[in-house]
């Protein structure tokens, strides 16, 4: 989602574990309790999306580590964060369980939102943050439209709060930064959200990737728990190198709060025991 982290296929995953014993590699699975204990691969580490940044400290940096969920989407949002966090061989296992298991992988994923936070001012920064929570609010209002499933559409329509919330705190830091122009701060924020390129060929039709609209509930869910873990990534990776403390101090809670929507997701799916 970032290109940090590569994917590899099944055959490579393979090749990995069969070239080295356990103990000399991490194989790690990050899908829900009732998916692992459903069925999971021989030697697996079992740590949830959802928990995976707080249990960290579980895994060993040092080790070669291949990730992977049901599909590939949640496997690369976890190896992009333990990438970001400083794992420097880790790999995501395209097309998850379900290609191990012989379904047909799809090709790469990626939710385009990496270069959305790369500005070199504040100004800048918080207008290219307050566009992609106003991006992710569109997307799970898109999805809460779509959904048949009621409670998956109030979850998404949830979840589009959230992110709404997320632009008013942006506005707000950018009062008490000095701006005096709210209306023109959200004005140029909305002109970037909109452009026809943004910077790095970045248009806002890849604000959230080349796959398409998810075509079932359980993709659907899949999606939205990688979207917000790669949000919460790309502010925690912003933050180490923001030398504004009131700046860091913000995305470091934009963080905190997309972890708690992570959250969110996985009890959801957790309490139906299903995607």
């Amino acid at each position: 989602m970032t290109g940090d982290a590569p994917q590899i296929s099944v055959t490579e995953a393979k090749e990995i574990l069969e070239a080295t014993r356990l103990g000399q590699r991490t194989l790690l699975d990050v899908r829900q309790d009732f998916e692992y204990a459903e069925g999971h691969l021989p030697g697996a580490t079992h740590i949830p999306l959802p928990e995976l940044s707080e249990r960290v400290g579980e895994l060993d940096p040092a080790l070669p580590t291949v990730v992977y969920c049901r599909s590939g989407m949640r496997s690369l949002a976890a190896a992009n964060l333990l990438h970001g966090l400083g794992y420097r061989d880790v790999a995501s296992m395209r097309g998850g369980i379900m290609a191990w298991e012989g379904a047909q992988a799809q090709g790469p994923f990626d939710l385009g939102l990496a270069k959305l936070l790369a500005p070199k001012n504040a100004q800048e920064l918080l207008e290219r943050a307050w566009a992609m929570e106003l991006a992710l609010g569109e997307f799970y209002a898109t999805l809460a439209g779509k959904s048949v499933d009621a409670d998956v559409s109030a979850l998404f329509g949830r979840l589009a709060g959230f992110e709404e919330k997320h632009r008013r705190t942006l506005t707000e830091i950018w009062k008490r930064l000095g701006g005096n122009d709210s209306s023109g701060f959200e004005s140029r924020a909305k002109a970037f959200a909109s452009a026809d390129s943004l910077e790095g060929g970045i248009g806002p039709s890849d604000y959230l990737g080349m796959i398409g609209d998810p075509v079932s509930v359980p993709e659907a869910l899949e999606l939205a728990m990688a979207v917000e873990a790669q949000a919460m990534d790309l502010y925690l990776r912003r933050a180490k190198t923001e030398t504004d403390a009131d700046l860091r101090r913000t995305l470091v809670l934009l963080a905190e709060e997309e972890k708690a929507h992570l959250k969110v997701l996985g009890t959801f799916v957790d309490g139906r025991n299903r995607f």
